[in-house]
């Protein structure tokens, strides 16, 4: 009986025209499809970032387009601590401040994309906890290079 209720589910939740959040990509094509990547420490998240919205990353000879991050901030704020004053949960923000460049001049406005995460912290954890927030750090940079590459798709393209 639950298999066909999960299959009924399952019918009705595609028939209808859901999908899950990140399986449609970017809906708008990039204004250029070369660019140079200046990222410094987004620079592997904007490339593959890049590359899922049909763009490319080329040398600075056969670029359209360049992309220059020009501020990154990352901190980690104590987000709750226990009645023994004990700190219980980190929030962790991620601030990129980005600008789009043809022929050395800016494209559009700056852009500044927010990414902020809570992680749990316990004091008998702390190797696991270490590696773990280099991974939510890791996915913090993946989110925010989707952001700007979302964000380039509405910067309009020269004539």
């Amino acid at each position: 009986m639950n298999k066909i209720l999960l299959s009924a589910a399952a019918l009705l939740l595609s028939a209808c025209g859901f999908h899950l959040k990140g399986t449609a990509g970017i809906s708008k094509p990039l204004p250029y499809q070369n660019w140079q990547v200046d990222g410094a420490g987004m620079q592997q998240a904007l490339e593959t970032a890049l590359r899922r919205a049909d763009g490319r990353v080329v040398g600075a000879a056969e670029a359209q387009a360049q992309l220059q991050i020009t501020g990154i901030e990352e901190r980690r704020d104590v987000y709750t601590i226990t009645r023994a004053a004990v700190i219980n949960e980190y929030l962790l923000t991620l601030r990129v401040q980005a600008q789009a460049v043809r022929r050395g001049e800016p494209i559009g406005e700056p852009m500044s994309v927010s990414v902020q995460r809570v992680m749990d912290y316990a004091d008998s954890e702390v190797l696991g906890k270490a590696e773990e927030g280099q991974t939510v750090w890791s996915e913090m940079r993946a989110d925010a290079a989707e952001q700007i590459v979302r964000r380039l798709t509405f910067i309009p393209a020269a004539k």
